[in-house]
């Protein structure tokens, strides 16, 4: 062949791969157009109202999460166009009372709106967190942990929670009765994060005790963000696997450290007994049988740590701002606290059973400030699903952000006005037709929250603690708490600068 043959061959070579890659083009840009017409106007799900973007492609709904507003702006949404708004081509939001049963309740012998698999963060998935369990696995973990959070069972680990409340007040008294601002925040933080050491491994963080986040603390911190932009992320491609391999060297030491700290102390928490029956004690059982092994402990150690601690201080912070914020509020419930008690030893799981107020207090305040504000989306079943009456089709991402549900004004009458009355059973009558099934700060269904009995007695334990010893005032009156945080899956709580002085009796 002549040079000049060979350099024409290259040369339709050449104009060939561009003709190729030119035809490559307009067929991606033809189907990205066919997918958006499709998704605005043909699609099971454009009959939903919503913004046109979020209809066109998720990158809206990504880009609302990265923002940290995103239940808010979803709560905006369902305020302009009602119960069911559409937030990606195939998301729907929804803030109506019995849309909880239809998205996460039983589905009487239909296969469940199985949890979205995107949501998943476990560290290793061959040994899944009760969270992300098959349901199946789910069951037995469940059956398995509800042992250690039954009524009988609370009421013997009482003294380890009295201990640490006592000793949260103890410090406070000992550092900040000066009157001077401190963050509270911090102390909330101590108090339930040596509280759920204990009852996961019978021994504390010593967090109260040496009146500094433990290193795991600082890493659950800088992990919840981690967290909520993994699952953004893997919307659309696997993310983690690419992270793990590009992680820096010394994120890659924190996290196996972070491990081998767990394990550390679930292999401590194996060679004692306590008194009580603990997180950790039935799952101990299981693993001696050989029906668990010592990563299924591990991972679910982990997951109860950070369940247990962060999103009750986060309660308890918020609960306070909301009562310092409403005069009459708190007022009303000091004089059924310190009216009640003529001592703070007398304090306790039984005598606070028999108080209506500061019941009626933290509903209201997890109904304003729920710890999960965003949605936890469920998808429906390969066949389609039923909910509130429409059909869905398969693999249809549906939730409920707390934040919006709670705040509907169809479900609950003056949403934004702190109104504790409003869960007492003599309420004034306005409030009557409130949908009290409405809050459900611990979801919903056979995958609802486990703790929530222990959470329910800590909150009230401590806030009870707190308001007999203390007089609070905000150190900044003008400061807006709650508007000033970010959500990404919980709330990234901001200081929260108090005075505090002991009451003088």
């Amino acid at each position: 062949m002549s040079p000049l043959n060979s350099e024409s061959s290259y040369t339709r070579g050449l104009l060939s791969l561009k003709w190729v890659g030119l035809l490559g083009v307009l067929l991606g840009v033809v189907y990205v157009v066919y997918r958006a017409i499709y998704n605005l106007y043909f699609s099971p799900l454009a009959k939903y109202p919503g913004p046109r973007l979020a209809a066109v492609t998720r990158l809206w709904w990504l880009r609302q999460q990265f923002s940290g507003r995103f239940p808010i702006v979803v709560h905006d949404l369902h305020l302009k166009h009602g119960e069911i708004v559409r937030i990606a081509p195939n998301e729907l939001s929804f803030t109506g009372a019995a849309a909880w049963k239809d998205i996460y309740g039983f589905r009487n012998g239909l296969p469940e709106n199985r949890k979205d698999p995107a949501e998943n963060t476990d560290a290793d998935h061959r040994y899944p967190t009760i969270i992300n369990a098959s349901r199946v696995d789910h069951g037995r973990l469940r059956k398995l942990l509800s042992n250690a959070f039954s009524d009988k069972v609370l009421k013997g680990q009482e003294p380890v929670l009295l201990h640490y409340i006592d000793l949260l007040v103890a410090r406070l008294t000992e550092l900040h009765s000066d009157g001077k601002p401190f963050n509270l925040v911090r102390w909330f933080n101590y108090v339930t994060f040596d509280i759920i050491g204990h009852l996961a491994f019978d021994e504390p963080f010593d967090c109260l005790q040496n009146t500094e986040y433990h290193p795991w603390m600082s890493m659950i911190f800088n992990a919840i963000v981690y967290v909520h932009h993994i699952r953004c992320l893997q919307r659309f491609f696997d993310i983690r696997s690419l992270i793990l391999r590009l992680m820096p060297q010394k994120m890659v030491k924190r996290r196996q450290w972070h491990i081998e700290l767990v394990e550390e102390k679930v292999r401590r928490r194996k060679t004692r007994n306590p008194e009580y029956v603990d997180f950790m004690s039935h799952l101990l059982i299981e693993e001696e049988k050989g029906r668990l092994t010592i990563p299924d402990l591990v991972a679910n150690a982990n997951l109860m740590v950070i369940a247990g601690s962060e999103t009750t201080a986060t309660i308890l912070s918020g609960t306070i701002w909301l009562l310092l914020k409403n005069p009459r509020v708190m007022n009303k419930l000091l004089e059924e606290v310190r009216g009640s008690f003529t001592s703070g030893d007398q304090i306790n799981i039984a005598r606070l059973s028999e108080l209506r107020y500061i019941n009626a207090v933290t509903d209201e305040s997890f109904r304003l400030y729920p710890p999960a504000a965003g949605s936890h989306p469920r998808r429906t079943p390969a066949e389609g699903a039923y909910i509130v009456g429409d059909w869905l089709p398969g693999d249809t991402a549906l939730g409920m952000a707390q934040y919006a549900v709670f705040r509907s004004p169809t479900n609950f009458v003056d949403p934004d006005e702190y109104v504790p009355e409003r869960w007492l059973p003599d309420a004034d009558p306005k409030y009557a037709n409130d949908k009290r099934e409405a809050l459900q700060p611990f979801s919903f269904g056979p995958r609802n929250c486990i703790g929530r009995n222990l959470a329910n007695i800590e909150v009230r334990l401590i806030l009870a603690k707190m308001l007999w010893h203390f007089d609070f005032a905000l150190a900044d009156e003008k400061q807006n708490w709650i508007e000033d945080q970010m959500i990404y899956t919980t709330w990234e709580k901001i200081p929260l600068m108090i005075k505090m002085t002991p009451v003088k009796r």
